[in-house]
């Protein structure tokens, strides 16, 4: 796999990606808005936000940002991920993961419908191998 895509992928599990589109998820914002509403440094958001876009993540439209149905799919699996409770998942479960979103977006660019990419990455999702963490 190239490493340009692999970078892309990881940085949309950073958390500051999730709490951007966690937030847009919500309504589409301007820039002012998730700036109050993320409460992350100025810099910090615009690179996070930018990275959104060109990976088809959120989109402008207007003065705003709004989440995509990729947005809210690349959400979805990832709250799916985190509603587990306390777990960790191994290095082979996100490297899983991982090489399945890369697979559902070139599925995406072959023309496979959304249904056919969403079962594609919540089978991923759904084969992690999670670790209990002692609380």
């Amino acid at each position: 796999m190239p490493r340009g895509p692999r970078k892309t992928l990881l940085s949309v599990f950073d958390a500051q990606a999730i709490h951007v589109l966690e937030n847009l998820a919500q309504a589409p914002k301007s820039f002012t808005e998730a700036l109050k509403e993320t409460k992350m440094p100025k810099a910090t958001l615009y690179r996070t936000i930018a990275s959104l876009v060109k990976n088809k993540f959120t989109k402008k439209v207007g003065n705003r940002y709004a989440i995509t149905s990729d947005g809210e799919l690349l959400l979805e699996s990832f709250e799916h991920l985190r509603a587990r409770g306390m777990l960790k998942i191994t290095d082979d479960g996100l490297r899983r993961v991982l090489k399945q979103a890369s697979r559902t977006l070139r599925m995406e660019r072959s023309g496979f419908n959304r249904v056919e990419q969403f079962e594609s990455v919540q089978e991923a999702v759904e084969s992690v191998e999670v670790i209990e963490v002692p609380a």
